[in-house]
């Protein structure tokens, strides 16, 4: 019970350094700004859990959690909103623009 805990843990944070680290990439200056700016232009609200709001991203990019865990559906509804929320915090801690 504690391993699966501990693995879910760091997993999350492990999803959540991606999430952030791919936001970050597609901000206006770095190297994915083309995709960030297509996206916004093609998709328009339809983007954003794909790469226009960390929060957001949280629930397209929980499928390799889903996927790894066991198909667990009621420990997915409960990763999705753990996984926003620190997916906010870091972004919002460390990489927000002022």
């Amino acid at each position: 019970m504690i391993s699966n805990m501990i693995d879910t843990l760091m997993f999350m944070l492990i999803n959540s350094m991606f999430i952030n680290g791919l936001k970050l990439a597609m901000e206006e200056g770095m190297i994915l700004s083309w995709l960030g700016k297509w996206g916004e232009k093609w998709l328009g609200y339809l983007w954003q859990p794909l790469g226009g709001c960390v929060t957001c991203m949280a629930s397209v990019y929980s499928i390799p959690y889903w996927l790894t865990f066991d198909w667990n559906l009621p420990m997915l509804i409960m990763y999705i909103p753990a996984l926003a929320a620190l997916n906010t915090i870091i972004y919002n801690r460390y990489f927000a623009h002022d």
